[in-house]
């Protein structure tokens, strides 16, 4: 029960928003000593007071057009909001001050690239946001329903033999589902996605029928994706690989057939690794719901708590159709490679956008190009870099399932530009200036082995820029600068407009997106974490030609041993180092001597440049800037293991290709660090005897001697000022 100096101290902390104003009202009466009536009524009333705990009277003004929620610790709350009815709701957790707290032991401090925190950017406007942080169903409302499928054996679902799934260029175990229009069906889990009939929609993205394989990547860490079938008519219902006969003979005019197979590539083990998302790809069956016969693929009827749905608002169709109908060519026939722009606040979907704009372009050029200007929040590479990406084949699935080898990178070094603005600026013109001389028209430098039947544009590769979400201070300034060096032709935007589409003479269009606000049961900070993770334990196949232009994805995930476990690369640093920078605060009064502590456990960036021969005599130089972006390049991340006692040798732990790690003779480290959860050896946590590996200054577990013990809180004793 909130007392009226806490709640005076969470209204002062909270700042509330001109739809919460207090009320003039005070209820209470002044104290006037310890022996007043006033502390004897309270003391014959605490029966009375303690039947009524943890509950709020409403009162509604129709006059006035005001609701007041009085609490039973004297407390008015006053909200202007035409209502004629507000049902008492009990305050589930957290509290109204626990979420206006500005730092928490187990909440880390607001961790954007903005100066101020989430809850000072979205006002609380809404009672179910009052009260609640993760609102669960009511019991007046309706669950939403995901899947309008029903499996039933012979009909509608169909396990496939090797000889059927060889017939269709599949290998393994695979089962064909039969969709009538406009059906649903969602899953939870990894899995293999092929079109044989029809069309679906998945993910904002329409998927026709062809040789391909799409994996699908379903946690309830994020929305979870709905497969939503189209009808099939016309040449479209034609048959066009040989469907097993098995199949044909129920199916009826204008249902689509999709196959699903088991993806196991090890990333459903990542929760190993970090336990705050163990679990996220398997499901439980729902009631009255059978699962389908394939192994981490779960059915899912109906969202639970703790899961929400991707739905795609109009705005965004609507930009969408506009961005798939662009001119490929200009009416002088020139050609003309599009720039799209997606800009923003943080938390309104702009990621989200941004990923499904590439899945759509995708679906009409061969290859698209990203470049990552967002250092928080990362599509393709770890945070921390801005880079720049080739994606030839749409992505299903949240940023920590596919890490990918950027084309050219350039290392920051933070999650945010605040420190190093003008490095920031000069990485984006140097990777802009690289998709305008070796992307946008390189179509005679790429191996194209697409098949005839792909009539996509070749010739031409758009560019998408995701930008970061701070938009105050100096992120204006660096926003406004990032459209002049990009020159966007089209800019989809979250911000407020006076209408949807402006065009200013000269300039780009401009399209308004409505912003989508989706449950936070992860922070970013544990996304980033999540993601950085990912990538160490990525595995990447051997490019067989390190300079092309192919997109280099993680093929599958290392999680059988810890990084604390895994064999890394040991380097001498006269023979395969030519500089070592240190950036960020403080790096400057690092001495020589003192290096090998400072790198030893440090997250730092593989570089390859042309350096001067007489910058290569000195290895270390304290305060010397890292290299200029303009003749450097980013290869990947990598994790200091361990230095030698004289300093003279360095242990890598990698996920980059030997191959590509010839050119890397730099290393910067900045102000980046592994998460605790890379650092743990989560084998001696499962039970494993014997495989532990001791770890320096960690342990995992409850500690052992004085003070290892669960620290008991009592929350019965007041303070002086409120009895």
């Amino acid at each position: 029960m909130l007392s009226a100096i806490a709640a005076r101290k969470a209204r002062l902390q909270h700042q509330s928003p001109p739809s919460l104003k207090p009320s003039s009202k005070r209820r209470h009466t002044p104290s006037a000593g310890p022996n007043s009536s006033t502390k004897k009524a309270r003391k014959d009333t605490s029966k009375s007071h303690s039947e009524q705990k943890n509950v709020i009277t409403t009162t509604v003004s129709k006059e006035e057009g005001n609701i007041s929620l009085d609490y039973s610790d004297d407390m008015s709350i006053t909200l202007d909001q035409d209502a004629t009815l507000i049902p008492h709701v009990r305050p589930l957790e957290p509290t109204l001050r626990e979420r206006t707290k500005a730092y928490s032991p187990s909440r880390p401090v607001a961790d954007s690239s903005d100066d101020e925190s989430d809850a000072s950017e979205q006002p609380l406007t809404d009672l179910s946001q009052l009260f609640s942080y993760n609102r669960p169903l009511l019991t007046n409302e309706e669950p939403q329903i995901l899947s309008t499928y029903r499996p039933t054996d012979g009909q509608n679902i169909f396990p496939l033999s090797l000889d059927e799934g060889s017939a269709l260029g599949l290998s393994g175990s695979a089962i064909a589902l039969v969709l009538s229009p406009s059906a649903t069906v969602s899953f939870v889990g990894a899995y293999r996605l092929r079109v044989l009939r029809g069309s679906i929609s998945l993910l904002g993205t329409i998927i026709q029928p062809s040789r391909v394989l799409h994996h699908v990547f379903a946690p309830r860490s994020s929305p979870i994706p709905v497969i939503e079938a189209f009808v099939a008519h016309g040449e479209s219902s034609k048959s066009l690989y040989d469907i097993p006969a098995q199949i044909t003979s129920t199916i009826d005019e204008g249902d689509a057939i999709i196959v699903l197979q088991e993806l196991r590539t090890g990333i459903e083990a990542l929760g190993r690794v970090m336990r705050t998302f163990e679990g996220v790809f398997h499901q439980g069956d729902p009631e009255g719901v059978r699962n389908i016969p394939l192994r981490g693929v779960r059915l899912v009827s109906q969202l639970v708590r703790g899961m929400c749905a991707f739905q795609v608002p109009p705005s965004w169709e609507s930009a969408f159709s506009a961005s798939s109908s662009l001119p490929a060519h200009e009416p002088t026939g020139l050609l003309k490679p599009h720039v799209l722009l997606v800009k923003g606040q943080k938390n309104s979907g702009k990621s989200t956008f941004a990923r499904t704009l590439v899945n759509r372009l995708s679906s009409r050029y061969r290859r698209v190009a990203f470049l990552e200007c967002d250092l928080g929040q990362s599509e393709f590479t770890p945070g921390g870099m801005v880079a720049l990406s080739v994606i030839e084949r749409p992505v299903f699935g949240p940023p920590f399932t596919h890490p990918t080898l950027p084309h050219q990178a350039h290392y920051i070094g933070a999650h945010n530009p605040r420190s190093s603005p003008s490095r920031y600026l000069r990485a984006i013109q140097a990777l802009v200036d690289v998709y305008r001389l070796d992307l946008q028209f390189a179509t005679s430098l790429v191996d194209i082995e697409d098949g005839e039947e792909d009539d996509r544009i070749a010739d031409l590769i758009p560019l998408v820029i995701n930008t970061m979400g701070w938009t105050k201070g100096l992120g204006t300034d660096l926003a406004r600068r990032i459209e002049e060096l990009v020159q966007p032709s089209y800019i989809f935007s979250f911000e407020a407009s006076p209408s949807n589409n402006v065009v200013e003479p000269g300039g780009p269009l401009v399209h308004t997106l409505e912003p989508i606000t989706l449950p936070q049961r992860f922070t970013p900070s544990d996304h980033r974490a999540l993601s950085l993770l990912s990538y160490f334990h990525a595995v990447f196949s051997d490019p067989m030609h390190p300079t092309s232009l192919g997109q280099k994805a993680a093929s599958r995930w290392n999680t059988d041993l810890p990084l604390c476990a895994q064999p890394p690369y040991e380097i001498t640093l006269s023979l395969a180092l030519d500089r070592i920078v240190l950036a960020g605060a403080g790096a400057e009064d690092v001495v020589r001597t003192e290096l090998g502590r400072v790198l030893s456990g440090a997250l730092v960036a593989l570089v390859s440049a042309q350096l001067p021969p007489e910058e290569i005599e000195e290895l270390y130089t304290p305060g010397s800037p890292p290299p200029d972006p303009a003749s450097s390049n980013c290869i990947g991340l990598a994790l200091v293991r361990g230095v030698s006692n004289n300093g003279s040798k360095l242990q890598l732990l990698t996920p980059v290709p030997p191959e590509m790690l010839v050119n890397a003779r730099i290393l910067v480290m900045g102000e980046l660090q592994l998460p605790v959860w890379g650092w743990l050896d989560f084998r001696s946590a499962e039970g494993s005897a014997g495989s532990g590996v001791d770890v320096p200054f960690l342990r995992w577990g409850r500690s052992a001697g004085a003070g290892g013990e669960k620290r008991r809180v009592r929350r019965n004793i007041m303070r002086r000022a409120q009895m």
